[in-house]
Order: structure tokens, then C-alpha cells, then sequence
């Protein structure tokens, strides 16, 4: 949806049924490859980054500290550098799958007279078919013909967006996660009729609770926040690259696409599909904390970490001082 600018009112389930019926359940999966492999990796970057940075340098604290921000954002450049080919092969082979991109750009062929008609008549049946059969295929052929490079086509802007992404992602989380702790805690109270309390270990269910409930709000707040980028990030990397070399390779830069995103669909247009990203990041990010949690908990519990084992033995994830 960030990237179908001649489709105009389409729904996410609209898009999905004519995805399904034109092309097959397989389809959604296209280009879930490089997702896999390079999320695996960044995850495990991000929040190694953020807890050595948030421990050892800045110091943040278990609430709405700006210093959680700078701690996730120390490791965005580095994110990127992985990400970046991974987001470009993913867009590519979603956009290959798309019949009416594959249409489009059919026609853009056959009105260019420039081209040899050789070239154009290879690259309108590679569309017709599907340029790509993999991800692996996609950027063996790409980068045969343009360079390693065109790996990192959007790069910079794909970083900005990291970096603003994961920035957010932990700031919030620290601070829902308390939020969440006291709001918790004043709900048993209130139903126990108990004088109120500071949390303690005792009170496990707090942040066993809390934890994946911080972790979803965080990553639903953090891809609110940058979506607009990465609108702008999918636009780039969702740009047409030829698989002949007898075609020219033109690009556009993150300010020209912002431009004609604005003038073609409006600011409205820049969170196109916002809704299912947002879905996608609350029930991840909730999953994704509570490990986070549950793995740091036993790592302090078993003497891996500062702490030694048994410190932690009556007090769950997420109950610790840094």
C-alpha cells in the first residue's frame, strides 16, 4: 500500500483479496527470505546495543528517560548497514508480485522508443512472469548488472528511519512499563481493597504482565511515529531497477520522493497502510520484549551477568536494577 500510487481507496482487505485471487496464497510470502535472515541479526545488534549503551554510558532509567532514546539509537548505523539490502529485496519482490506493477511498467517499456526491441521484448515477458523466481535471484541479477551498490539503493534514509525507529521503540517502553506497573498495581489494590504499595518482587504478575504490554504499545508507537520515513524508505527502494544493462538506471533521492508523494497523495498519503503495520508491531514487539525480559532474568539468574545467581530467584523479568 505505501508504495501502489496508482491505486486509489483500497483497503488492506481489498488489497489482500485481489493479492489472493491473482496470485495465490504464496504470494503474501514473496520476499519473506531476507526478512528472516536479517531480523535474526538486528534483533539480536538492537537490544545487545541498547542494554550495553543504557548500562554502561548513559545510565537510563526505568522511566520516561531521553537517555533510553540516545541507548537504542547508538546501534542505528550499524542496523542499517544489514537492513537496508534486506528492506530493498523484500520491496522488490513484493512489487514483482504485483500484476498491476508488472502492467505498468510493461507499458512504460513499449512507449519508450529509445530501447532497442529486442530488450523491450525480453523485459515485457520477464514481467509478465515475474522477473524474479527468489530474493536470492533478485540480487544476484541486480547486482550482475548494476553493482553491489544498488543493494543499498535508499540507504541513508532507510538509517534515518532506523535510528528514529528504535529511538522511540525503547524510549516508550521503559516509560509504558512503568506506566503499566503502577496502573496494575492501583487495579489490585483496588479490587483487594489493599493500602497502596511500591512494587516488589512479590508482585510478579505486574511485569509478567506488563512486559508484553509496554513491548506492544512501544512498537505500535514507534512505527506511528515513523512511518512517514518509512513510506518515503519503501518509495525508493520500490522504484523500478532494470535487469538489462542496455537500460538506463535512474533513481530517485528521499527529497524528490517526499515531494511527489506530497503532490501526488497528499500527507494522508504518507501513512498508507499504517493500520496493518501497527497490528503487526504490538503483537511482535510484545513477544519480542517478554523474551528480552525472560532472558535477561535468567541470564542475571544464573551468574552470567552482574547480579550471581539466586539474587533474582523471587523476583520475575523485568524486575531488576540496571
Amino acid at each position: 500500500m505505501q508504495t501502489s500510487g496508482g491505486v486509489k481507496n483500497l483497503s488492506t482487505l481489498s488489497l489482500l483479496s485481489q493479492i489472493l485471487r491473482t496470485e495465490g496464497i504464496s504470494s503474501v510470502y514473496k520476499g519473506v527470505g531476507p526478512p528472516l535472515l536479517s531480523l535474526s541479526i538486528v534483533n539480536t545488534l538492537s537490544f545487545t546495543s541498547y542494554s550495553y549503551f543504557r548500562q554502561n554510558v548513559f545510565h537510563g532509567r526505568d522511566s520516561w528517560d531521553f537517555k533510553n532514546a540516545l541507548s537504542g539509537m547508538m546501534g542505528a548505523p550499524l542496523f542499517g548497514i544489514v537492513t537496508t539490502p534486506e528492506n530493498f529485496l523484500k520491496t522488490q519482490m513484493q512489487l514483482d508480485n504485483v500484476q498491476g506493477e508488472r502492467e505498468k511498467e510493461k507499458k512504460r517499456l513499449q512507449t519508450n522508443q529509445c530501447k532497442p526491441n529486442a530488450v523491450i521484448g525480453k523485459q515485457t515477458q520477464q514481467l509478465m512472469n515475474g522477473r524474479f523466481t527468489s530474493s536470492f535471484h533478485c540480487a544476484r541479477t541486480l547486482v550482475s548488472v548494476h553493482g553491489l551498490p544498488v543493494l543499498y539503493t535508499g540507504h541513508v534514509i532507510n538509517t534515518v528511519r532506523e535510528g528514529f525507529f528504535v529511538g522511540t521503540y525503547f524510549f516508550c517502553y521503559e516509560g509504558y512499563k512503568g506506566e503499566f506497573q503502577t496502573a496494575l498495581s492501583g487495579l489490585q489494590n483496588l479490587v483487594l481493597g489493599g493500602a497502596e504499595r511500591s512494587i516488589s518482587g512479590d508482585d510478579f504478575w505486574f511485569t509478567s504482565l506488563a512486559i508484553p504490554m509496554a513491548g506492544g504499545c512501544a512498537g505500535a508507537t514507534a512505527w506511528a511515529f515513523t512511518f512517514p520515513l518509512d513510506c518515503v524508505r519503501a518509495s525508493i527502494q520500490g522504484q523500478p531497477i532494470p535487469t538489462e544493462s542496455a537500460l538506463p538506471l535512474n533513481k530517485r533521492g528521499a527529497f524528490e520522493t517526499l515531494k511527489q508523494l506530497l503532490q501526488s497523495k497528499g500527507f494522508a498519503g504518507l501513512y498508507a497502510g499504517v493500520a496493518p503495520s501497527i497490528a503487526r508491531a504490538f503483537l511482535v514487539s510484545g513477544s519480542r520484549f517478554s523474551a528480552y525480559e525472560s532472558a535477561l532474568w535468567l541470564c542475571r539468574w544464573s551468574g552470567l551477568t552482574s547480579g550471581g545467581r539466586g539474587k533474582y530467584d523471587e523476583e520475575g523479568p523485568g524486575a531488576y536494577d540496571d
